[in-house]
């Protein structure tokens, strides 16, 4: 058996470019509990051959805004244009006419929800998105006396 990186992936995937990849990522509102229902879902689907996104949740619709805000969604945006990767984080910043600290701070925080990758090349760093598409997967329901809409 391959030994796996620190980020739990084995050798031959260490680059993410290499790692298996759905077409699509769904980016989620969910409770913990629905999430759960919905891992076993997909692991039962998938058992079946059907092919399915990857998934990334948020547990509050607040969550996911601090996340995605419009600047970072342009980002995500402009690296799905350009086949999913820019040359570097500078690259990235001058395509998106934006500051580079502002862009690295952005890929840093996106790479860290798991929402693109980031393909280290020495001194560059590459940001990376393997997907066709992003879905963002949000609905509100009525409330029963909390502060914010429940997701489901």
């Amino acid at each position: 058996m391959t030994e796996p990186t620190d980020d739990g992936w084995p050798e031959k995937y260490r680059d993410p470019r290499e790692r298996p990849h759905p077409d699509e990522l769904r980016v989620t509102v969910e409770t913990f509990d629905r999430m759960q229902d919905e891992t076993l879902e997909t692991v039962t689907a998938v058992s079946d051959g059907d092919p399915q996104p990857a998934v990334a949740s948020f547990s509050t619709v607040t969550d996911l805004r601090k996340i995605l805000t419009d600047r970072r969604l342009e980002l995500l945006q402009e690296l799905i244009n350009t086949d999913g990767a820019a040359d570097s984080i500078t690259a990235l910043a001058n395509n998106l006419d934006r500051d580079y600290s502002t862009v690295h701070d952005d890929v840093t925080l996106l790479s860290e929800h798991g929402l693109l990758f980031v393909v280290d090349e020495g001194q560059t760093k590459r940001p990376y998105v393997p997907y066709e598409r992003i879905h963002l997967d949000v609905e509100l329901v009525g409330t029963s006396g909390s502060e914010e809409p429940a997701a489901v």
